[in-house]
């Protein structure tokens, strides 16, 4: 699951990025899962939460009105990956927590997430 939700992340953000016009050296793209992540087998416990960053050397400065548009962006998309997960028995994951915030710093284009649904 965790290799399958970082291609879902990777994804997400390329699609927002792009939407955006916002360009990103995609070599220097990472990925980093907090300790306090967490997926549960879904047909036992479907709870997760999803924490960390994704970091990206910004091509060209990414003003504060893009980045809060960026953020609000990212912020939609968490419920509507929910809605598309197939758990195998009669239950839904719903969103509990949704916090995305995007920032520059030095450069480096920063996504914090903590994305947590039960």
């Amino acid at each position: 699951m965790w290799d399958q939700f970082r291609r879902l992340l990777l994804g997400t953000v390329i699609e927002v990025l792009l939407e955006h016009d916002v360009e990103v050296d995609f070599k220097s793209i990472e990925i980093v899962f907090d300790r306090e992540s967490k997926f549960n087998v879904p047909r036992l416990n479907n709870y997760m939460r999803f924490k960390g960053s994704l970091r990206a050397r910004a091509v060209s400065e990414v003003p504060t009105s893009t980045q809060r548009a960026l953020t609000s962006a990212m912020r939609a998309t968490w419920p509507q990956l929910l809605k598309v997960v197939d758990i195998p028995i009669g239950d839904r994951l719903t969103p509990e927590r949704t916090v995305v915030q995007v920032g520059v710093t030095d450069g480096v284009l920063i996504v914090a997430f903590d994305l947590e649904a039960d």
